[in-house]
C-alpha cells in the first residue's frame, strides 16, 4: 500500500470527530445554563397526566449526551416523587429505563456515531438496522410508564423545580471528552482499514474457526464486564466487521444487553441513591427489556 492510500484511510470519515466535539460543547453549555428549565416548567404546568409528565421530563433530561445524565433526570424526577417509599422505587426504575433508549437511535450518541463512522452509514441507513430494537425497547419503557407506574405514585410540585443555575462561563475545551474523541478516531481508522481488507478479515475468522455463536458470546461478555457505552459500540463494530453488516443489529443488541446489565454500570446506583430502588426491581425490568431487544434484532434478518 502506498503512503497516499494509507493517509487516505487514516483521515477518511474523521469529520465525525468535529461533529461529536461540537455536540459535547453545546450539551455542556445547556447543562451549565439550564436551557431546558422553561420546558420542564411548561410540561409540569400544562400536561394533565402525571405519568406523561414523568415520561416527558425524563425524556428531556435524559437526551443530553453528557456523563451522569441519569442523575440529572433523577434530580428532576425526585422533585415530583411521592413520599411513599414504594412509589419512589418505581421512579428509580422508570428513570433508568427512559434514559437508555437513546443509545438505539440518537444521532448525538456515540453508540450510533461509532458504527456510522466505521461503516460509512448515513443516519437513516443506521436507523434501518436499529428500528426493530427501538420498537422493542420503547414498548417495555411505555409498559412500565403507563401500566406499572400509577398516577398516585407521583406528586406534582412545580414550585420545587428550581433552575439551579451555575455562575461563570465554562471552558469549551473542558466540555469535550478527549478520551472518547481519541477512541472514535481509532475506531474510524480501524473501520477504514477493515473495509479495505474485509475479505482478509473474514478469511481470518474462518481460519480461526470462530463461529457466530462464539463471537456473540465473546461480544456480550466483553460488554458486560466493560460496562461502557463507547466500548460496547466498539465491540459491535469489531464483530460486525468480521461477520458482515447484516449482523449489525444482532451484535448491537447483544452488546447493548451486556452494557445495560453490567454490574459496573453506575446508573442503577444513581437511582438507588435517589429513590432507594432495589436492585432486584431494576434487573427484573432490565432483563425483560434486553430480551425483547435481542428478539427484535432478529427481524433485520428478514430483509
Amino acid at each position: 500500500m502506498e503512503w497516499s492510500e494509507a493517509l487516505h484511510l487514516l483521515i477518511k470519515n474523521q469529520w465525525y470527530l468535529f461533529y461529536l466535539a461540537g455536540i459535547m460543547v453545546v450539551a455542556g453549555y445547556a447543562k451549565h445554563y439550564n436551557w431546558f428549565f422553561p420546558i420542564y416548567q411548561f410540561v409540569v404546568n400544562r400536561v394533565q397526566s402525571k405519568r406523561a409528565v414523568v415520561a416527558m421530563i425524563s425524556a428531556l433530561t435524559g437526551v443530553l449526551p453528557i456523563p451522569g445524565r441519569v442523575s440529572v433526570s433523577a434530580g428532576v424526577l425526585d422533585t415530583i416523587s411521592s413520599d411513599d417509599p414504594k412509589s419512589r422505587q418505581k421512579l428509580g426504575m422508570i428513570d433508568y429505563l427512559s434514559t437508555h433508549h437513546y443509545y438505539l437511535w440518537s444521532p448525538i450518541e456515540k453508540t450510533i456515531i461509532l458504527p456510522m463512522a466505521a461503516f460509512g452509514l448515513t443516519y437513516w441507513a443506521m436507523l434501518s438496522y436499529m428500528w426493530p430494537l427501538l420498537v422493542g425497547c420503547l414498548s417495555v419503557v411505555l409498559f412500565y410508564l403507563f401500566v406499572i407506574l400509577k398516577e398516585e405514585d407521583i406528586k406534582i410540585a412545580p414550585a420545587e423545580l428550581e433552575p439551579n443555575r451555575q455562575d461563570g462561563i465554562p471552558d469549551p475545551t473542558k466540555l469535550v471528552d478527549w478520551q472518547l474523541i481519541g477512541l472514535l478516531a481509532i475506531i474510524i481508522v480501524f473501520g477504514n482499514f477493515a473495509k479495505e481488507y474485509t475479505s482478509e478479515i473474514k478469511q481470518f475468522a474462518d481460519d480461526s474457526g470462530l463461529t457466530i455463536v462464539q463471537m456473540s458470546v465473546i461480544s456480550f461478555i466483553g460488554s458486560f464486564f466493560l460496562g461502557s457505552s463507547s466500548r460496547f459500540a466498539a465491540l459491535t463494530v469489531v464483530a460486525t466487521t468480521i461477520f458482515g453488516i447484516e449482523y449489525l443489529a444482532w451484535f448491537f443488541a447483544l452488546d447493548y444487553a451486556g452494557y445495560i446489565l453490567s454490574p459496573i454500570h453506575k446508573c442503577a446506583f444513581i437511582g438507588w441513591r435517589y429513590f432507594k430502588t432495589p436492585f432486584v426491581m431494576y434487573y427484573k425490568a432490565l432483563v425483560s427489556m434486553v430480551i425483547v431487544v435481542i428478539l427484535c434484532s432478529l427481524i433485520t434478518f428478514l430483509y
